[in-house]
């Protein structure tokens, strides 16, 4: 799909893609809402490595089993 998405709310750790393809990290100074497709929200453990990259570090992502309601 192109362009942007409704608003929705966002968390902390949210990991959203825009039309461009590199991935955004929102961390404690995101915004409400966002329009693009997110695709992870990060564990609160690894919120404070993802501050610390840099534009252009790589990352590897894994999967973990979401904890029961």
């Amino acid at each position: 799909r192109h362009g942007e998405l409704p608003s929705e709310g966002v968390v902390t750790g949210a990991v959203q893609v825009p039309p461009d393809g590199l991935p955004i990290v929102f961390l404690a100074d995101h915004p409400p809402t966002g329009g693009y497709p997110v695709i992870a929200v990060l564990t609160s453990d690894c919120l404070a490595a993802a501050a610390q990259l840099r534009p252009g570090d790589r990352v590897r992502f894994r999967l973990e089993p979401r904890p029961p309601l």
